[in-house]
């Protein structure tokens, strides 16, 4: 099977358990039981979601531009001067962003001038942490609404009717494992992926438009089997319409990690869009 990227930590150098969640919970029901067509069910499944790619998505550009006052919200009230600092160069900057036909995003910005090397060091660390946030965003973004995140039709996969929902398991390259639940309105539910650097858990949340279910946010968990502190999302997404596809024009991300809670708005201008 064909490797994809399936459902990364958005911030790459910290990932979160999700070890204590429960995991497609619901009163006691009969045991699961294989459903006749599961090739036909899952035919329908895929055929639920927004297909941009099949609608001619080849590229996404636009510029990305954080909330930078809410960032340094704490450093306003403790450091005003520092604050008013780091916003003059921070007002200068630009991320630019190309999300390829695959889902690819590369990120790149400006160079901005800085007083000396402390600022200098500080600003790198803002452009590696932005480039995180954008390319693993769109990581988890891009199986819903540009591949499918289902396993591909022909390939092997076992499909269960727990009742009121669906259990699709199957494998991919990599020694990657997903586990699925939907309802029968084939709605995602809950997604859960093994890989040898990391576990996660992720909850979708879908709007049904005229021609499929479109991603709006996810609130996901994350575990590095190395070790590494474990991380909690929430993301929001609004979708506003491109050559009359929907794509994301702004995001509202929170972090937790080790207790700590870091929100992070971001708004996406000068969108354009290439079709094949």
């Amino acid at each position: 099977m064909s490797q994809r990227r399936r459902l990364v930590p958005i911030v790459l150098i910290t990932m979160a358990s999700f070890a204590s969640m429960a995991w497609g919970q619901s009163p006691a029901v009969a045991p699961p039981k294989a459903t006749p067509d599961p090739e036909g069910v899952l035919r329908q499944a895929r055929a639920a979601y927004f297909d941009l790619s099949g609608k001619g998505f080849q590229r996404y550009r636009f510029f990305a531009t954080p909330d930078w006052s809410a960032l340094l919200a704490e450093q306003a009230k403790s450091n005003p001067a520092g604050y008013d600092a780091a916003m003059k160069i921070f007002s200068k900057v630009r991320f630019e962003v190309l999300v390829g036909a695959q889902g690819d995003a590369q990120v790149s910005h400006n160079v901005v001038d800085t007083p000396n090397e402390a600022s200098t060091a500080g600003l790198n660390q803002v452009y590696g942490g932005m480039e995180q946030i954008l390319t693993g965003f769109f990581q988890t973004w891009t199986p819903f609404m540009l591949q499918t995140p289902f396993p591909p039709a022909g390939s092997p996969f076992k499909l269960e009717d727990a009742g009121t929902q669906y259990r699709v398991n199957w494998e991919e390259a990599g020694n990657v494992t997903v586990e699925l639940l939907m309802d029968k309105a084939f709605t995602i539910t809950d997604m859960k992926v093994h890989s040898p650097a990391f576990d996660s858990t992720i909850r979708p949340v879908f709007e049904k438009q005229p021609g499929g279910f479109v991603l709006l946010g996810y609130d996901a968990e994350y575990r590095a089997t190395a070790g590494a502190p474990p991380m909690r999302l929430k993301v929001l997404i609004k979708n506003l319409p491109v050559q009359g596809l929907p794509l994301p024009a702004a995001l509202d991300l929170s972090v937790w990690t080790g207790g700590n809670k870091q929100q992070i708005l971001m708004a996406f201008s000068e969108r354009t869009l290439d079709k094949r």
